[in-house]
């Protein structure tokens, strides 16, 4: 369960399968309840990635459960429209006093306005898999939350996009 405290702002911590440090992000609490966080970021919002870091194009409201290995984003352009329903496969999120964590195990599942949703990522799995060396079983696994992920991306009903300033 999440706290039921939160303050207004969180770090947001992705690691490897390894627990080594890969992205992090400051986003804003929108709601939470010990079940549920939701937290959103705008355009602008610095992205820090092993790989470079990268300024956000997007608003982006995400949703995390302690009990789920997936998150849920939803993604806006700056005009209000949907970009895109996009389902992370990843550790059961923790949340402590201003921080979210979790493992993403790379594989996720996309669904863009007008389409059905789909397996991204399987390269990016196939790889991690093999870095980290996910046993088969855990394989099946990830691959049957991603199958999972497909029916939650092609029934999630995005709520409108999200506005500064926040509550």
């Amino acid at each position: 369960m999440f706290s039921h405290t939160m303050p207004d702002t969180v770090r947001v911590t992705v690691r490897k399968a390894d627990g080594s440090w890969y992205r992090e992000w400051e986003a804003h609490v929108e709601a939470h309840s010990p079940h549920q966080l939701v937290l959103v970021t705008f355009p602008g919002n610095v992205v820090r990635d092993v790989k470079g870091d990268w300024v956000q194009k997007h608003s982006v409201r995400s949703y995390y459960w302690p009990d789920r290995p997936v998150s849920v984003l939803e993604v806006f352009d700056v005009d209000g429209s949907l970009v895109e329903i996009y389902v992370n496969i990843n550790s059961h999120p923790v949340a402590t006093a201003g921080e979210l964590t979790y493992e993403d195990y790379e594989l996720d599942v996309s669904r863009l306005p007008g389409a059905g949703a789909q397996i991204v990522d399987e390269d990016e799995f196939a790889a991690a898999a093999a870095q980290f060396g996910y046993s088969k079983a855990f394989q099946r696994e990830i691959y049957a939350t991603a199958r999972a992920a497909l029916q939650l991306a092609n029934t999630w009903q995005a709520a409108a996009p999200p506005t500064l300033p926040l509550p």
